[in-house]
């Protein structure tokens, strides 16, 4: 496969379910309807799905939703498309509530690696921002998938002003002590809190040198 570049296409995200357990700010609104689970592919049409994909030449597979660890058959499917011919990696973006007891589960089936995500190390703002969320589980995931291999581990943070626009390098200190990736997001307006995030947007720009001037003090 090829775009209009020519480049070569061999990277697949799919998305497993639109229901996530965290209703962070800049995501969704606190109340919100999701699509029946009949509406959703079923186990066999994802990994139909894949198969027709890895025919064409995609290689890489990487399973997002929502949040793909609340999926109810999670690891049959990623066995089921790990065992696809051509498939030669699977990944994983995930806020690691679960995952402190699914990492081995998915190693096992076929996960390479995985994609956190944690956007404060302070545990009262991450409730504010996650509106439910509690950080020594995401902590507790991200331990647990080094643990087991799922490496290397990219963390991503979308920052928010208002919410942990100074918490940027707190986070970014983490990839002194330990062999992770930390990525800063810049927000992204999107449907029916667009309004909301317009005004809390921090650009790229900014977080830089909020950093790179941390760093020469």
């Amino acid at each position: 496969m090829k775009d209009s570049y020519g480049r070569s296409i061999h990277y697949l995200r799919v998305s497993l379910t639109d229901r996530c357990n965290l209703r962070c700010v800049y995501c969704m609104p606190a109340d919100i309807q999701f699509a029946p689970p009949s509406h959703l592919l079923q186990v066999d049409e994802l990994v139909r799905l894949v198969r027709v994909a890895a025919s064409t030449g995609f290689e890489r597979v990487r399973l997002t939703g929502g949040e793909p660890t609340i999926h109810p058959h999670l690891i049959e499917i990623v066995s089921g498309i790990s065992n696809l011919p051509g498939i030669r990696e699977i990944a994983m973006t995930t806020n690691a509530l679960q995952l402190e007891k699914l990492a081995a589960p998915l190693a096992k089936a076929g996960v390479k690696r995985v994609n956190i995500s944690i956007d404060t190390l302070d545990a009262e703002r991450f409730s504010k921002i996650t509106r439910i969320g509690k950080l020594d589980q995401v902590w507790c995931g991200i331990l647990a998938a080094e643990r087991v291999g799922l490496t290397p581990i990219k963390l991503n943070a979308v920052i928010v002003r208002g919410y942990n626009e100074d918490d940027m390098v707190d986070l970014a200190r983490l990839t002194i002590d330990h062999a992770w990736n930390m990525r800063f997001i810049e927000m992204m307006p999107l449907g029916s809190i667009a309004d909301f995030q317009i005004d809390s947007v921090v650009p790229v720009a900014e977080m830089k040198l909020r950093i790179e001037s941390t760093r020469r003090a």
